[in-house]
């Protein structure tokens, strides 16, 4: 083997040594640059690193989401389309899934599961709590310059609960199948697991803001007494034929 092959084999290997203890930095500051994601504490390399607190900003608020790891896939940096395998960790929240950034503001999810606390949520009515645990598996989402391309997933509430502001109600599990409307909308076609309210329908959520809200239900007598129904349910549902309630309304 001639010299400059020597030469050519020592200068390839030096520069995947390099390559590969490019600090995790790097990789930090290439998910932090648009201002949605903030880490602290960031170690290891561009392509396996760690930061021991990762927060997002979503509407203006903050949520932490722990631990984060990283796993970029090198053969993706050759599309300009970097992916990489993500997962944090909290207390009852976890996120595991692959996430792709492209030109033009692209996002893209695949295989991606979430679970976090129900208690989360956000912009719910004044006196009104929820807790229990929301669990999400996206088998694909597509994001593009803030306009939802594609999705397809499901979502579940387990050990659903709710607070009224005088006490908490217990309701079951509910779960739904997401996907995207033509206009970039989340649809949810959602039914309930088991619980007192046996509930079928869909519920629509622009990507802009808002809750559309399309479904019907029953509920045992039990429920019905202990949460009062007879009082409130005229002015928020419609009396079906079939002895169903429909509830048709836009937040």
């Amino acid at each position: 083997m001639s010299k400059i092959v020597w030469i050519l084999l020592a200068v390839v290997f030096w520069l995947v040594f390099v390559i590969v203890q490019i600090p995790a930095s790097w990789g930090g500051y290439m998910m932090t640059r648009n201002g949605a994601l903030a880490l602290t504490g960031i170690s290891g390399t561009l392509w396996h690193g760690r930061a021991s607190m990762a927060s997002v900003t979503i509407d203006g608020r903050d949520y932490s989401l722990g631990e984060l790891d990283w796993q970029l896939h090198p053969m993706s940096l050759l599309t300009l389309r970097p992916c990489a395998d993500l997962t944090t960790n909290l207390e009852r929240q976890q996120v595991s899934g692959t996430a792709c950034a492209g030109m033009g503001n692209k996002l893209t999810l695949r295989d991606t599961d979430i679970s976090v606390p129900a208690s989360l949520v956000q912009d719910l009515p004044d006196n009104v709590e929820i807790s229990g645990q929301l669990s999400a598996h996206i088998k694909q989402l597509n994001i593009e310059q803030q306009n939802l391309q594609a999705l397809e997933g499901n979502l579940s509430w387990s050990a659903a609960r709710l607070n009224n502001g005088q006490r908490w109600l217990n309701l079951g599990a509910f779960a739904a199948e997401l996907s995207a409307t033509e206009a970039g909308e989340i649809y949810a076609n959602v039914f309930s697991l088991d619980g007192p309210i046996d509930l079928k329908g869909n519920v629509t959520m622009p990507l802009t803001g808002g809750v559309i809200i399309d479904v019907d239900f029953t509920m045992t007598d039990a429920f019905s007494r202990d949460v009062q129904a007879e009082q409130w349910l005229p002015m928020v549902a419609t009396p079906l034929d079939n002895g169903r309630q429909k509830i048709q309304m836009q937040l």
